[in-house]
């Protein structure tokens, strides 16, 4: 992932660099849209719990993916064509192999998984629950600002995105051809420097493997041959 800083860093780039001057409540609407649409999310997962309110519950501003959602109940409900009822057999005998779970995966939650529809950072219920625990990716912010965090690749790509913006939209408004011409020529600088935002810091030797497997052969690898790291 590399060394990640606030995006805040690419404000004082725009002018250093291309020498356009903008406002940061305007910076922070273009900068966010330039991410966007590199597509990076530098993320990590979460556990957030808390009480529905009304069947619902507002979700974290940096939540992204939502793994599972769960109340902290065994999960021993039997059904019948007239009513739903706990087990009491099965609810000791699922107490019994939580107890002797060691080293699950961190996606694995103890408890009873429940339905929801999700909205626009609100998850809807048919009844309220307490204590509902999210499990989710979350993209790793700044605590000061809540912007999202970036690497260098995408804070120079960020502030060709600024800068080509606010270029054209000088150009649009003095209707000047010269200034639309240059906006045409930090598009082009814009459009290189994503590309390579895209591109992972650091290809490790999993990540040179899988391209060494798509661009030979299905047999590039023989029986009873090493290969060691790529140097």
């Amino acid at each position: 992932m590399g060394n990640l800083h606030s995006m805040n860093t690419v404000f004082p780039l725009v002018n250093e660099i291309y020498g356009i001057d903008i406002k940061l409540d305007n910076f922070e609407d273009i900068a966010l849209t330039g991410w966007e649409t590199i597509g990076n999310k530098h993320t990590r997962l979460y556990k957030y719990t808390a009480d529905t309110n009304d069947k619902e519950l507002v979700l974290p501003c940096n939540a992204d993916i939502i793994e599972a959602v769960y109340i902290p109940i065994i999960d021993a409900q039997v059904s019948s064509n007239k009513t739903d009822f706990l087990d009491t057999d099965a609810i000791n005998t699922e107490n019994y192999i939580e107890r002797s779970k060691k080293g699950v995966s961190p996606f694995y939650v103890k408890g009873k998984l429940i339905k929801y529809k999700e909205g626009d950072g609100v998850l809807y219920f048919e009844r309220d629950f307490r204590n509902v625990t999210v499990l989710y990716h979350g993209i790793l912010v700044e605590d000061e600002t809540g912007l999202p965090l970036i690497n260098n690749k995408e804070e120079r790509a960020i502030a060709a995105f600024v800068a080509w913006r606010e270029t054209y939209k000088e150009g649009l408004k003095k209707k000047d051809r010269n200034i639309l011409q240059f906006a045409k020529d930090l598009e082009a600088e814009w459009l290189r420097k994503c590309n390579a935002a895209r591109i992972p810091e650091k290809l490790n030797q999993n990540d040179m493997n899988n391209i060494l497997d798509v661009k030979a052969c299905w047999d590039r690898k023989l029986f009873n041959k090493t290969y060691n790291p790529i140097k």
